[in-house]
């Protein structure tokens, strides 16, 4: 239990038999918005709460804890699963013959087999005559098929169950999935209650930690991980560059995981915003100098074209793509978004 999640779990838990049969938990990243939607559900499931919280300790509360409570189910994409995708599950010897081949076709999207695959789930007796619960994340993940299917089960809910749906981006879920869940906005913690825990969490600078996590508590410790860490400082440092080499760039986080980087860029991109119309910044604080030179020379206008092409990109990387080519091209529109010679076109460098 994150200690900023305390306040707003006690008021669903308090509802009891009112509490909604659907909930869209949402938020920024590095809030801990699963975090808080798995500590409602072992709540729900708990046959021992302590003031409606989870004890911890009965066999409900053991069983969730070690992923096998007959009455929670847990839906996500294949690419954040040790699982093999669905629609590759069964192929054979071939699917499985190169370790890295089987990484690069596991989907980044929830389909409909998987959401079809719970639906006697939601509507069978539970096992424990508590509640059934569903968790589903992130739910923007779910392709148009899986969201219809969903939309039955959310149409017709059985009693006793409640379907978690967490999302990082609100707008890629179908307005009738919206329409039929209640929101839980999870806040952002006040910044000494943050760094309180990220001292706890045995953080070496957290006030640091936190300022380069824009005050997302639970990036802040991916933040502090060395190789999380170096990757980063790699890629701010070319960003910093007007002339860097974006094809050796895009080249060295070839491997890097692509929503990471462009979450990067994004909040690169967002300093130059605020220093460029307010004189201020929020993530990047140890780049100032470079941030304000940068600055200095662009035109707003094209920075939000850029911005826009971004925002579009990163709603779109569940597809199938060249991640490496995409960044390469999002990096192009970057170096012509701060080139204080907008007509000119960027030339690579020499990738090796």
């Amino acid at each position: 239990m994150l200690p900023w999640q305390l306040a707003p779990l006690q008021r669903l838990i308090s509802r009891g038999d009112t509490l909604p049969h659907a909930l869209l938990i949402h938020g920024r990243n590095g809030v801990g918005k699963l975090e808080f939607a798995k500590a409602l559900a072992q709540s729900l499931l708990c046959e021992a709460p302590e003031d409606g919280m989870a004890c911890g300790t009965c066999p409900a509360c053991r069983w969730f804890q070690d992923g096998n409570h007959p009455d929670f189910r847990e839906i996500l994409p294949a690419s954040l699963t040790n699982e093999a995708d669905v629609d590759n599950a069964g192929a054979g010897a071939d699917a499985d013959a190169d370790a890295d081949d089987k990484d690069k076709k596991k989907s980044r999207e929830i389909k409909i087999d998987q959401i079809r695959g719970v639906s006697d789930f939601m509507t069978l007796s539970t096992h424990r005559h508590g509640y059934r619960v569903l968790l589903i994340h992130p739910a923007e993940a779910m392709n148009l098929a899986a969201a219809n299917a969903l939309l039955k089960t959310l149409e017709e809910p059985a009693s006793r169950s409640v379907i978690l749906l967490v999302s990082d981006q609100l707008g890629r879920l179908l307005a009738t999935i919206r329409s039929r869940c209640q929101r839980v906005l999870i806040p952002m913690p006040e910044s000494a209650v943050a760094v309180a825990w990220l001292t706890a969490q045995g953080l070496s600078n957290p006030e640091a930690g936190l300022a380069a996590a824009g005050g997302a508590p639970l990036d802040a410790i991916r933040f502090g991980e060395a190789d999380y860490q170096a990757a980063r400082n790699a890629f701010v440092a070319a960003l910093a560059e007007p002339d860097f080499d974006y094809v050796l760039t895009a080249q060295n986080l070839e491997k890097s995981d692509l929503p990471m980087v462009l979450g990067w860029l994004q909040t690169w991109t967002n300093d130059l915003v605020l220093q460029k119309m307010t004189g201020k910044i929020l993530f990047h604080r140890d780049r100032l100098r470079s941030i304000e030179k940068i600055s200095a020379l662009l035109e707003l206008p094209r920075l939000f074209r850029f911005e826009t092409e971004l925002r579009r990109t990163r709603r779109l990387i569940n597809h199938p793509l060249n991640a490496r080519l995409l960044l390469e091209q999002l990096l192009i529109a970057y170096k012509q978004a701060i080139s204080s010679r907008p007509n000119s076109a960027p030339k690579a460098g020499r990738a090796g």
